[in-house]
């Protein structure tokens, strides 16, 4: 897997390309971190993992590899009261269970805290490409909020930008039906960053459903909101409502008017020369 600037630290944590025997379990790898055989049944995922699904298909053909190969890498797991919680690695303990493995390779780290059992399992996550943009979204803010980070220290302590982290985020005020699509790997995180743009939730689901059928792309989402996201403030018709508006309103009170319009709000903007100018004006007013 080609290595991203996701998690420097993360692959200290693991041997490189470790091929595991009955004559090595034991030692110490190059990271100098021993490597234990734990049995697959005294080990437990982590409840906070951002990653809520698994490709079933992806998982048999991992679990046909391991079959043949063994587990090429040790997953990293932490020492509880009566058995061992993943920090990293659930994918290979899901597919070693499907193969039948009654152990299987571990590095035992007890010297983590809570918030580094998250960063960690989210960095590792974020290194597949296979991990759901909603997923993600959700592990990115519940470190936020369990550990009371701003989005800017997140971003330094798991090395994505902060703009990265705030996009991902705004997915999670999508509409449910959406949400479960992108879940689904039916619409990919590009699509869901264009679609939270469409404010009612029935035209953002609706828009949805045509990225599917129609196979459109994320550039192809891009143009067709951009088209449809003609606002009133710059919208020609109303630039002419808005013109006699100013029209009317200077003929009233004899002096400069200005009409400032945005989408859902504005102001009026009425200009005075002097004081006995603005007591004339406010005379109108009353």
């Amino acid at each position: 897997m080609k290595k991203t600037g996701l998690g420097k630290g993360l692959d200290a944590l693991f041997t490189d390309n470790s091929l595991l025997s009955t004559e090595n379990e034991n030692n110490m790898n190059e990271a100098d971190e021993k490597i234990y055989k734990i049995k697959v049944i005294d080990i437990e995922p982590n409840r906070d993992q951002p990653r809520r699904n698994f490709d079933e298909e992806a998982l048999e053909e991992l679990a046909g590899s391991i079959k043949t190969y063994g587990v090429l890498q040790p997953i990293l797991v932490n020492k509880k009261d009566d058995y061992y919680e993943i920090v990293a690695g659930e994918r290979r303990w899901r597919a070693a269970k499907k193969a039948g493995l009654t152990e299987m390779p571990c590095i035992i780290k007890d010297d983590l805290t809570s918030k580094s059992n998250k960063e960690i399992a989210l960095i590792e996550n974020l290194q597949r490409v296979d991990l759901n943009p909603i997923d993600k979204a959700k592990g990115l803010k519940e470190l936020i909020d369990d550990y009371g980070m701003t989005q800017q220290e997140l971003a330094d302590s798991i090395g994505i930008s902060r703009s990265n982290i705030a996009n991902s985020i705004r997915i999670l005020n999508l509409d449910p039906r959406v949400i479960e699509l992108a879940q689904m790997g039916k619409i990919t995180e590009g699509h869901c960053r264009n679609l939270v743009m469409i404010e009612e939730p029935d035209k953002q689901y609706k828009a949805a459903l045509s990225i599917i059928e129609k196979g459109e792309s994320v550039r192809d989402i891009e143009r067709k909101i951009k088209n449809k996201k003609v606002s009133k403030e710059n919208d020609p018709r109303f630039e002419a409502i808005y013109k006699d508006i100013e029209d009317s309103f200077q003929g009233f009170f004899g002096t400069k008017v200005k009409l400032d319009a945005k989408k859902k709000s504005g102001r009026i903007i009425i200009q005075y020369s002097s004081y006995d100018d603005l007591e004339r004006i406010l005379g109108l007013i009353k």
